[in-house]
């Protein structure tokens, strides 16, 4: 046996017994007797149920004798009485008494030495189709008895009432004990040790796809989504949400609030998801929202800026915070509506001048209202009726000179061509006016 023991001493006067504990290096005792009738006593004789412990004896002198195993152990104070014996071990149980001056004293000392117990193990046994299982606290208690029991559900408060071996069974009322940890402890009058935790014992099932419900208040500047689902089966379960398309964020619970916020328009006519999320599965909802409707937009004005005669950026202007999210269209003259983005880029195109003198409108729309501003344009100067004769007339004439230069190369080479056959015939070419 180890020297490093813990001990319990349990000491008895008459038919009173009261205990001490002792957890020192070696397990060392000591014993005291209350009887002192003469200081010193002549005599001193300590027993072990009816075996010697040590003895001492005036009239024999000042030697002091040890007995047995108690030989190298055990000290004797021959003046108060007191026997110390260190490195206990279990040979040492029993009950003690003393005689002083050769009459024996009424108390007696009743010694148990245990040791410390070991930390245990849990062992888990289950059924086949996993509702019920056993969990043993194991450890080797022989020389520790007697040991209590003490078992953890989770992080839960020590229980006492449980024995060695716990039954657990998968319960529908207790959802998250389904998928807690569970942890022993062992414990004697000197020592208490605790195991590992194990679990948890029982998968759940997979999440149900969840359903978002809403409650707002009546102004419709405040509401309560709720991520809804039967997860009795599924624990523990996390709630993930996402706003619009952002990403997921767990660090919102099965409830997340919303508020209408001047400081974010697009948030307020946004839609929200709800993600259901745990150990063997995921599923998310169907998108919800937007929550809170959009203000009406107001009457858009168009500011022009041209760089040349040449280009123009025209901007539909108007104060949309509280109205979005908001749509621009334009129109070309009498031409129909286009969804075209709040900036139009206009360049005159000379092969359609017709297009060069439109005038342009623009038109803000959302889900609730749209409105169109006044026409600005046309954008680019008309060029004036003697210049387009001008160059009318350049035009017609070059035509002309065209014309003329091509005919008159076709004559020359027609000429050239038959005094050429001619010659060759050998007649006197005609001569030519």
């Amino acid at each position: 046996m180890s020297p490093l023991i813990n001990t319990l001493i349990l000491l008895s006067l008459g038919k009173a017994v009261f205990s001490e504990n002792v957890d020192i290096l070696g397990g060392n005792l000591e014993l005291k007797p209350d009887c002192i009738t003469t200081n010193p006593p002549s005599s001193i004789l300590w027993r072990l149920e009816k075996n010697k412990v040590a003895d001492f004896d005036v009239d024999f002198g000042t030697d002091i004798t040890y007995y047995g195993d108690f030989n190298g152990r055990t000290t004797l104070n021959t003046t108060t009485g007191e026997l110390r014996i260190v490195g206990l071990k279990k040979s040492d149980e029993g009950v003690y008494s003393v005689d002083l001056d050769s009459k024996p004293c009424e108390k007696t000392y009743s010694l148990s030495v245990i040791k410390s117990v070991p930390k245990p193990e849990i062992s888990v046994s289950c059924v086949d189709d996993k509702t019920y299982c056993n969990l043993t606290c194991n450890g080797d208690t022989a020389d520790a008895e007697p040991v209590k029991y003490w078992w953890k559900v989770g992080e839960g408060n020590w229980e006492t009432d449980w024995e060695k071996i716990l039954n657990v069974t998968r319960s529908d009322s207790k959802p998250t004990q389904n998928n807690t940890k569970y942890t022993c402890k062992m414990k004697n009058a000197v020592s208490e040790k605790e195991s590992e935790a194990v679990g948890p014992l029982f998968k759940p099932e997979s999440v149900p796809k969840p359903e978002i419900s809403v409650s707002c208040v009546d102004d419709k500047t405040y509401c309560n989504l709720t991520c809804n689902g039967d997860t009795a089966d599924a624990e523990p379960v996390k709630y993930w949400w996402k706003v619009g398309e952002g990403n997921w964020e767990t660090d919102w619970e099965k409830i997340l609030n919303v508020t209408r916020s001047d400081s974010k328009p697009t948030q307020n006519n946004t839609k929200y998801t709800c993600k259901m999320k745990n150990a063997v599965s995921e599923k998310e909802s169907e998108a919800v929202g937007p929550l809170f409707k959009p203000d009406a937009v107001p009457k858009p004005e168009i500011s022009v800026s041209c760089e040349d005669d040449q280009t123009c950026i025209l901007t539909c202007n108007g104060d949309t915070a509280d109205a979005e999210p908001v749509t621009y269209w334009w129109k070309e003259g009498d031409g129909n509506w286009e969804k075209v983005g709040k900036i139009l880029t206009v360049t005159k195109s000379d092969n359609k001048s017709n297009q060069n003198n439109y005038k342009y409108t623009c038109k803000l729309k959302n889900a609730v209202s749209e409105e169109e501003g006044e026409a600005v344009g046309p954008l680019f100067k008309q060029d004036s009726p003697s210049s387009r004769w001008a160059i009318s007339s350049i035009a017609i004439i070059s035509i002309v000179i065209i014309v003329i230069v091509i005919t008159s190369a076709l004559i020359i080479g027609f000429l050239r061509r038959k005094k050429t056959t001619v010659a060759s015939l050998g007649a006197e070419p005609e001569t030519i006016i």
